[in-house]
């Protein structure tokens, strides 16, 4: 049994092995969609080579959760934290794989000699993904609920931009065939930046569970998130 001083110190450690491990995933969302729009293989390569990085943090915080689990058996907010960091991790993890099908489907419009064209405001909804995974990392550091709120209300406005992307990319699939295989793999991107905001959603939900104690969806866009068509 480790002694609450050095307890104290081991969450501390954990906190900072996830804001990494986040802040990795955070860096790769953004690298992915410039890799989608600039055709820079270069970039590919470097979002898959720190998932890589990413899998391996995973694997090591887990480890870690466990380990203070088996000797320190927490209990109340303790215990919440750790089984939360479980949970945040795994979500932190998705992130980061999706960011590497955004990054793969840059490679693939390079290889079919696509060049992109922006049919919808990509960046936008990618700059709202990440706003959304900042503040949520925010509200885990800060123990902030109204930065929870914040992340719930911006998952809405995600959802409804992603929808008016689709609508419109699935219009631009029947009437511009030329642009077809772009429009198709835009729309996938955005499908996975829609995904990476649900995945944010979850971390704001624990990060409420860890500070109330009440483990609760809080999203008002769940039926949108329900639906599993691209």
């Amino acid at each position: 049994m480790i002694t609450r001083s050095h307890f104290d110190i081991e969450l501390g450690s954990l906190q900072e092995k996830m804001l990494e491990m986040a802040t990795c995933a955070d860096n790769m969302v953004g690298l992915s969609v410039e890799a989608l729009m600039t055709g820079d293989l270069s970039l590919v390569q470097e979002v898959i080579h720190t998932d890589d990085s990413v899998d391996q943090m995973d694997l090591d915080i887990e480890a870690l959760c466990l380990r203070l689990i088996a000797t320190q058996q927490p209990v109340a907010r303790d215990l919440r934290v750790i089984g939360s960091a479980l949970k945040i991790i795994t979500d932190i993890e998705r992130i980061g794989d999706y960011a590497v099908d955004i990054a793969k489907i840059g490679r693939r419009l390079v290889r079919a000699h696509e060049v992109y064209q922006p049919l919808v405001d990509l960046p936008r909804l990618t700059i709202l993904s990440r706003t959304m995974l900042h503040d949520a990392l925010q509200s885990f550091i800060l123990h902030d609920l109204d930065l929870v709120d914040s992340v719930i209300r911006a998952d809405d406005a995600v959802d409804a931009l992603y929808h008016n992307m689709r609508a419109h990319l699935t219009q631009s699939l029947s009437e511009h065939k030329p642009r077809a295989l772009l429009a198709l793999n835009t729309l996938f991107a955005a499908k996975y930046l829609e995904r990476i905001s649900d995945h944010v959603v979850n971390i704001a939900e624990r990060v409420c569970f860890i500070e109330t104690g009440d483990l609760k969806r809080m999203s008002t866009s769940a039926a949108m998130r329900e639906d599993h068509t691209v």
